[in-house]
């Protein structure tokens, strides 16, 4: 694995790890404009220092902050664009995709003494709400709409109208969502924006965190030699390939071929 794929794989080999952190060493590792994720951290400190409440906060002033206050939206007229699963960038601009403006609203509700957890509703993202003691939700709030409260009734209606008709909703999917999906979903949007966008460094340096995933395995290693390989940059796909070799048993022979011919590119 690269620096910053190792730099990932360290934060999930921890203790639970915070999803700011998770988005800002994602955001450092296939950004190389991105600011260092100490800074990343201490704008998102700064913002939740913003609020000044005479009570401890509720999760109602954890959606008003954000959504109001800071006015963090939704970035509808360009709902693909690489910028809105890129924490440094949506601080920036405050606008961002679901998941993006969830980690905002929880990592800002963290800071002011809520705690409130990602839902990766398909198709969908929302912030959920536990009662004490407890690890499900039973309130979620939709960071596309102003952070406004819905029950299931709602989250079912935003589900039927944007997710493909094949599925079909369970109350599962409003279920919190671990950590480590939460990064491969990210991962997943940055590799389909690059592609959107021709932006082959960021797609290839999207790939390549993959390998940071918690369980990332043969199919992960798959995906980057492909990718590597269709780019043309040897090096870096005869290091993978070889990787494949010996770790991947059922196409070893193809793989042998693969790092042979990336091998003589060098030459």
């Amino acid at each position: 694995m690269i620096e910053p794929a190792l730099r990932l794989a360290a934060l999930f080999e921890g203790s639970p790890v915070t999803l700011d952190r998770v988005a800002a060493v994602m955001a450092v590792g296939v950004d190389p404009t991105a600011p260092p994720e100490s800074e990343l951290l201490g704008r998102m400190d700064a913002l939740g220092a913003e609020w000044s409440g005479d009570r401890p906060a509720t999760s109602a002033d954890v959606m008003a902050h954000v959504f109001t206050t800071l006015r963090f939206a939704p970035n509808t007229t360009e709902y693909y664009s690489l910028s809105n699963s890129l924490l440094h960038r949506v601080i920036e601009v405050r606008r961002g995709n679901p998941i993006s403006l969830s980690i905002v609203a929880i990592e800002i509700g963290r800071r002011m003494g809520v705690k409130l957890v990602p839902v990766g509703m398909p198709a969908h993202f929302l912030i959920g709400e536990c009662r004490p003691g407890e690890d499900q939700p039973d309130r979620w709030f939709d960071p596309f709409g102003a952070g406004r409260e819905i029950g299931e009734v709602d989250a079912r209606r935003i589900f039927d109208a944007i997710a493909p008709v094949s599925i079909s909703f369970s109350a599962a999917m409003l279920e919190a969502t671990p950590t480590r999906d939460v990064a491969a979903r990210i991962l997943a949007n940055i590799s389909n924006a690059a592609i959107r966008a021709g932006d082959v460094s960021m797609f290839i340096g999207a790939t390549e965190m993959t390998l940071g995933l918690p369980a990332a395995g043969v199919s992960e290693y798959r995906s980057l030699a492909r990718a590597l390989a269709s780019t043309g940059r040897h090096d870096r796909a005869a290091e993978v390939f070889d990787w494949l070799v010996r770790h991947d048993h059922e196409r070893t022979d193809d793989h042998a071929v693969e790092l042979r011919r990336h091998l003589a590119h060098r030459n």
